[in-house]
């Protein structure tokens, strides 16, 4: 293959960390592109290739394409060139003070169970649902990143099954997720990220990082402790999407909706009560 970087015009770089270099670019063929060049150790070759894998099964017109890459080679350097959607994640939003109306609340919901619908079908929990794996784009379009720690429940985990922890981010994974109970990670744990952005959209933070200052420890008790609070959102007077997100966030896996399509049936009768 060619040298991926003879077709990439004014390399910027990005935020990134660990064995990973990113930039934005414009791309001869393709348009604005984020360019990864990629040190991996052995299992996070495997991660980026599942990283693939999960962007060419779920086909969503709500996650980046991945036009070209090189992990099937026996290069040391792996490379990745994806799809750049022109917006701002959402983290960048809430730290500017962003305001999320009752209209793109709702559209998050209903974009990110949509996207969990699809991954079901095809076996793979996205494990990584927090505001920055998500984009909204200039047209007002949710865009849902980063599959790089990814569970595909029809292959091996790569992460050992006697670890006292699984891969999470703290704050948005749950219980199930971070203890590492391997048979009990499925959308259901994807739900309950999206109730806890959900939850942050409209309040500005984080309900279980408030009061922690940070502490691992603290969190993993609040969250396995505490639910979250009931939300005043104009236009549910019926307190009904208060009552949905809280459900989707509920540290108690089977209080949650047993899985996306579920969750998705509850939140169009509960959008027949909003009048925003």
């Amino acid at each position: 293959m060619d040298n991926p970087i003879s077709k990439l015009k004014n390399l910027k770089p990005l935020p990134s960390g660990g064995q990973k270099e990113v930039f934005a670019a414009m791309h001869i063929d393709y348009g604005p592109v984020v360019f990864k060049k990629i040190k991996p150790n052995k299992d996070g070759l495997e991660r980026t290739k599942r990283e693939i894998i999960a962007v060419e099964k779920i086909k969503s017109v709500h996650i980046p394409k991945i036009y070209e890459h090189n992990c099937e080679s026996s290069e040391k350097n792996i490379w990745l060139i994806e799809e750049r959607i022109e917006g701002d994640n959402l983290r960048h939003l809430i730290l500017n003070g962003k305001k999320f109306s009752t209209a793109e609340i709702v559209l998050f919901i209903e974009t990110m169970l949509e996207q969990i619908i699809l991954s079901e079908k095809v076996n793979i929990v996205h494990r990584d649902i927090k505001p920055e794996n998500i984009i909204l784009d200039t047209d007002g379009k949710f865009w849902l990143l980063d599959f790089g720690i990814s569970r595909h429940l029809d292959l091996n985990s790569i992460t050992p099954t006697n670890n006292p922890f699984g891969l999470f981010t703290i704050g948005y994974a749950s219980s199930e997720q971070f203890r590492n109970f391997k048979k009990d990670i499925d959308s259901r744990s994807d739900l309950f990220s999206i109730g806890i952005v959900a939850y942050e959209l409209i309040k500005g933070s984080n309900f279980y990082m408030q009061g922690t200052n940070g502490d691992v420890f603290k969190v993993i008790k609040k969250l396995e402790t505490e639910s979250l609070p009931n939300l005043h959102i104009d236009g549910d007077s019926k307190f009904q999407l208060s009552a949905f997100i809280k459900i989707l966030g509920d540290h108690r896996r089977n209080r949650r909706p047993r899985n996306a399509e579920e969750a998705l049936q509850i939140f169009n009768a509960v959008k027949t009560t909003l009048n925003f």
